[in-house]
C-alpha cells in the first residue's frame, strides 16, 4: 500500500482503556452491594457480548445503551445494583483513561498523516474524550452521527466524505476485531488490528497489519510513509 492520507481510530479499547475502566467501574458497583469476590473481567466481557448485540437492534443514545445494559449484565450473575449505579455508569465514559501510549502515539502520527476517529458513542461523549486527550483530529465521526454502531458501514462512509478522502487513501486502526477489522475488510479498507491483549483472531477474516499498542503502530505509518516517500 501507499503512506496513509489518514489513519481512522476506533476510540473505547484503542486510545482509551475501554476493558479495564469498565472493569473499575463495576467493581466500585460490587463492592458499594457487598460484592468483594467477583470476577470483574468475565463480567465485563459478558456486559460486552450483550451490548454488542443491544447496538445492532436499532440506533440508540450510548448513554441509553449504557443504562440498559448494565442491568442486564449484573441480574444474568445475579449481582445488587441501583439506579444511582446505572446512571453513573452511564455518565463516567468521558473520564474513562487513555492507554499509557496513546497521546504520545497520536502526537508523534500527527507528523505524518492526518487522524480521525469513527467511534461508537454520542458527541458529548466524545467531546469530554477529546479533551481528556489533548489531541486535535482531522475529522470526528459519532455513532450518533452516523444514527448507526459499527460494524455498520455507515460511519467509515461518513468518515470518507468528512476527510474528503477515497477508501484507499485511509488506514483503519482498532482494538475490536468485529467492530472494526471486519467491517473495514468489508469495505475494501486497509486495517491494522491493535491487539494489545494477544487475542486469537476471532474470525476468517485477515487484517493488513498487526500490532500490539499504538506505540508500535506509529512506528509503522512513519515506516509506510519514508518508504513512500523514497520510491
Amino acid at each position: 500500500m501507499t503512506a496513509p492520507k489518514a489513519v481512522t481510530f476506533d476510540c473505547f479499547g484503542t486510545l482509551i482503556d475501554w476493558e479495564g475502566e469498565i472493569q473499575k467501574v463495576f467493581k466500585s458497583i460490587l463492592l458499594k452491594n457487598g460484592i468483594n469476590n467477583a470476577d470483574v473481567v468475565a463480567l465485563q466481557r459478558h456486559w460486552e457480548n450483550i451490548q454488542f448485540e443491544y447496538i445492532q437492534e436499532k440506533y440508540r443514545p450510548y448513554k441509553e445503551v449504557l443504562r440498559n445494559t448494565l442491568p442486564m449484565a449484573f441480574r444474568d450473575y445475579g449481582y445488587p445494583f441501583s439506579t444511582e449505579d446505572v446512571i453513573n455508569f452511564s455518565e463516567s465514559m468521558g473520564s474513562w483513561k487513555p492507554f499509557p501510549d496513546t497521546v504520545e502515539a497520536l502526537k508523534e502520527l500527527k507528523k505524518y498523516t492526518k487522524i480521525a476517529l469513527i467511534t461508537n458513542t454520542d458527541d458529548a461523549i466524545i467531546d469530554e474524550t477529546v479533551k481528556h486527550l489533548g489531541v486535535e483530529f482531522d475529522a470526528i465521526v459519532t455513532a450518533e452521527q452516523a444514527g448507526a454502531y459499527k460494524p455498520n458501514h455507515d460511519g467509515f462512509h461518513l468518515a470518507l466524505e468528512k476527510l474528503g478522502l477515497d477508501k484507499s487513501e485511509i488506514l483503519h486502526a482498532g482494538f475490536g476485531f468485529k467492530y472494526d477489522v471486519i467491517p473495514a475488510s468489508e469495505l475494501g479498507i486497509k486495517s491494522c488490528w491493535i491487539n494489545r491483549y494477544g487475542e486469537v483472531r476471532p474470525a476468517n477474516v485477515k487484517e493488513t497489519y498487526l500490532v500490539g499498542d499504538m506505540a508500535t503502530f506509529a512506528l509503522l505509518v512513519k515506516g509506510l510513509v519514508h518508504s513512500y516517500a523514497n520510491v
